[in-house]
């Protein structure tokens, strides 16, 4: 199996070669092999010249001829990216990548949301990724949202309502995308941008992979805030070629039609977590595994 590392970072500009060459010499720290920058600010057919930072393959979404906003995803050199397709938002939003990364079926996606109607743009942009990804989805960005407010934010608060946070995760959850550094942390606070709109720290900047590939993550991290006023974040994953596209169980719900069937399954589901919550397991931990133990109830049952 391969080791590759996801790398997101919100720039806030490239096109000043001083700046470029502080953020890519902050990058090379970490070595990454797959790199999502935000906030680039290229003009479309103005873009400079990136091959000499040791990626050289791009692929970038721009603002037409405004110098704001901007996304755009990398690949390392040295690595083997075959039979890539891509969409470009129009308006430097978003960029989706498909191919074979050394063999592995795989999907890049790099997004930076509005500050405002995230929840009805994260809808839509969801959707559009649901449709165009394959194999192994990886998602990075600036979500300009704090997912859980009691831990990805100071303050405790957010500016969205709880049922358009509800919705934004509800979206993520289908496409069985989890959050990789806070399923590792599940506790901790740490924050990678300060609002002074807020007068708070706040975890707005993400790194998701497919559920069933996290198993392969070796170590996941949110460095200092350096150069730009967003910290970058990594984490490392361990890939085999055989990775495909991951198969969905559905329930069959005739299983569950039986008053006798669903009391008994509802008694195993009571001891299951009687038995395994303990202060050593994290509750993220509990609840993917409960999952696991409830449908292999639900396959022996069928």
């Amino acid at each position: 199996m391969t080791k590759y590392t996801a790398y997101s970072f919100n720039v806030k500009g490239l096109n000043v070669p001083q700046k470029r060459s502080q953020v890519f010499a902050l990058i090379r720290r970490t070595s990454p092999s797959i790199l999502f920058l935000q906030e680039t600010h290229f003009k479309e057919h103005k873009i400079p010249q990136l091959h000499r930072y040791q990626f050289d393959v791009w692929f970038h979404s721009c603002n037409g001829s405004h110098a704001t906003r901007g996304v755009s995803i990398a690949i390392k050199k040295g690595l083997t990216f075959t039979n890539a397709h891509y969409v470009a938002d129009s308006e430097g939003r978003f960029v989706f990548v498909k191919g074979k990364l050394d063999d592995v079926p795989l999907t890049l996606a790099d997004i930076y949301a509005p500050n405002v109607g995230q929840v009805k743009w994260f809808g839509k942009v969801l959707q559009q990724l649901r449709l165009f990804a394959e194999g192994v989805v990886l998602l990075g960005g600036d979500f300009n949202a704090t997912l859980n407010p009691l831990l990805d934010s100071s303050s405790g608060r957010s500016a969205i309502s709880f049922s358009g946070l509800s919705a934004i995760k509800t979206s993520l959850d289908s496409m069985h995308l989890v959050d990789v550094w806070r399923t590792l942390n599940p506790d901790v606070k740490d924050f990678t941008f300060f609002s002074n709109t807020h007068h708070s720290y706040q975890r707005i900047d993400y790194l998701y992979l497919s559920q069933s590939n996290l198993a392969g993550v070796v170590s996941a991290a949110i460095e200092p805030i350096a150069v730009s006023d967003h910290a970058p974040i990594h984490f490392s994953l361990r890939l085999s070629p055989s990775c495909r596209k991951p198969w969905s169980w559905r329930l069959n719900e005739t299983l569950i039609q039986n008053e006798g069937d669903v009391l008994a399954l509802s008694d195993k589901l009571s001891h299951f977590f009687q038995v395994n919550v303990t202060p050593e397991v994290s509750y993220p931990v509990i609840w993917e595994a409960h999952k696991a133990y409830i449908r292999g109830e639900l396959i022996a049952l069928g």
